[in-house]
Parts: structure tokens; sequence; C-alpha cells
């Protein structure tokens, strides 16, 4: 091998190194891109988790509110409001069991 094949392959060798190196970086830029959109997507998944838990203390509130009434109202006329409230308070916790659900499937 001649001076000049030598001292292109001495200068050749950095070029393809780093020609290599650039492509890992930009392999690894888009994996980096990847995860934030993910870790984004599970974020949402969560704040629409705590907006179901918002309103699972909303339909507690109500139920409590409506057993209530048995104190002061005539119990037959009460029955209907706890009945709903209590179908509402299964209803919301269906909903956060939902959402938690999708945010852990978001995760993986």
């Amino acid at each position: 091998m001649s001076q000049i094949h030598r001292l292109l392959l001495i200068l050749a060798i950095p070029c393809v190194v780093a020609g290599c190196n650039g492509d890992r970086v930009e392999e690894l830029e888009r994996q980096v891109a990847n995860l934030e959109s993910q870790l984004e997507n599970v974020r949402s998944k969560l704040s629409d988790a705590e907006s179901e838990v918002d309103s699972l203390r909303s339909a507690i509130d109500d139920l409590d509110s409506a057993v209530g009434e048995f104190h002061y109202s005539d119990w037959r006329l009460v029955v209907s409001n706890v009945r709903s409230a209590a179908s509402d308070v299964e209803s919301a916790v269906s909903n956060v069991e939902s959402s938690i659900a999708e945010a852990v499937s978001a995760a993986q």
C-alpha cells in the first residue's frame, strides 16, 4: 500500500466513525422524541383519570346527600333519589377504572 493510500485510509477512518456516531445520535434523538410523546400521552391519560376521580367524589357527595334525606323526608320519596345517586356512583367508579386502565396501557 502506498503512502498516499495509507494517508487517505487514516483520514477516512475518523470520517466513517463520525458518520456512524452521527447516525447513532440521530437514532437516539428519534427515540427520545418518541419517549417524550409517550410520556405526554400518559400524562394526558392520568389527567383524564384525575378528572374522573373528581366526578366520583361528586357522585359520592350526591349519594351522601340523598341518604341524608332519610332524616327529614318520607323514606318512600327518598329511595328513588338514593337509587339514582347509587347508580351515578357505580357509573363514576366504572369511568375511573376505565381511565386508570387507559393510563396503564399508555404507560406500557
